[in-house]
């Protein structure tokens, strides 16, 4: 009850304050010589309550999406990384275990692997650390130019 009342307090004064500033801009195309016949819409405490139901419902959308979302590419980058590393195992395992296999090609394997598990953890690992990067060096722009500022003065 008592937040129903504040809601229709502060919808009453939202709606009274768009229709005064619809007010001023009509008079406002009116003096710049536009058509000022096609007066603006008159708001409604009924209308400013709904539009600010729906962009609470929209904010909160956002909110849980992405939660969700930043959940969801964790857990598919665990997953990926677990699948990576029992590959990779599994692949080392059959490279040392091959009686066929002269020592130098196992080399070559081994080395092979290696440098695709490298190029893999580089790729899926850029785009977090670029992040981080980034920030950093704003962050270091900042202080340089907080810096420069007091050498000037």
């Amino acid at each position: 009850m008592f937040f129903e009342m504040v809601i229709r307090f502060l919808a009453e004064g939202a709606a009274s304050g768009l229709n005064v500033i619809a007010v001023y801009v009509t008079e406002i195309l009116r003096v710049t010589g536009f058509d000022a016949a096609l007066t603006l819409p008159r708001f409604t405490p009924e209308g400013v309550a709904a539009v600010a139901q729906w962009g609470l419902l929209a904010l909160i959308g956002y909110w849980v999406l992405t939660i969700v979302l930043r959940l969801l590419i964790a857990v598919v980058r665990r997953v990926f990384w677990v699948v990576k590393t029992v590959l990779a195992l599994w692949l080392f395992g059959l490279m040392v275990t091959d009686k066929t296999a002269s020592a130098e090609t196992t080399a070559v394997r081994v080395a092979g692997l290696v440098l695709a598990c490298v190029l893999l953890t580089l790729l899926t690992s850029a785009s977090e650390k670029s992040g981080a990067v980034e920030h950093r060096l704003s962050s270091l722009e900042g202080r340089l130019k907080a810096v420069e500022k007091r050498k000037g003065e």
